[in-house]
């Protein structure tokens, strides 16, 4: 996903877009990266590493001269181009959604790069593929639903309980 050079620096939690491919695991489906052999966790925030090894120096990750961190743009047409992309065998699908970044991040002319990410909405093509990838513990929509308010419309695991990844504060539902 390219989002342009750095303009600055922030330790603010952003929110933008992103594609994900979903994957068939053992485990269930799971959030995968477009681009890498990286599967998302559904009870812990993805912390990016720099893959570029011994090319370039260490460096805080994400790196202003690198192109490593986690990926998002401002503008969700932005992401839309990563819906099309390689597939393996294990890929149900590919889906748009809104990502929280934090940590270390790079704000760049049309996005961010950050350190540390999490799923905060995904957008599915149907219920299945919604109600599989509840135990995100996010807002999941369907395209396939009636109307914004039906039942069927939302999946979510129930977060009584659960721990944010990005506040570590315990949400009440």
């Amino acid at each position: 996903m390219e989002v342009g050079r750095p303009v600055r620096e922030t330790a603010d939690v952003i929110t933008g877009w992103r594609a994900w491919t979903v994957m068939e695991t053992a485990e269930g489906l799971r959030l995968g990266s477009v681009l890498y052999d990286v599967l998302w966790d559904v009870s812990s925030p993805a912390i990016a590493e720099c893959r570029h090894g011994e090319e370039l120096p260490v460096h805080a990750v994400p790196g202003p001269v690198c192109t490593c961190g986690f990926y998002a743009t401002r503008d969700p047409v932005d992401a839309l181009s990563y819906l099309v992309g390689r597939n393996d065998q294990a890929t149900v699908c590919r889906i748009l959604g809104e990502v929280a970044l934090w940590g270390h991040v790079l704000e760049t002319e049309s996005g961010w790069r950050g350190s540390h990410a999490y799923p905060l909405r995904l957008y599915v093509p149907d219920w299945p593929v919604a109600e599989r990838l509840g135990a995100y513990g996010v807002t999941v929509s369907s395209a396939t639903c009636e109307s914004p308010s039906s039942r069927t419309c939302t999946a979510m695991q129930s977060r009584s309980g659960l721990r944010s990844p990005i506040s570590r504060r315990t949400i009440q539902t």
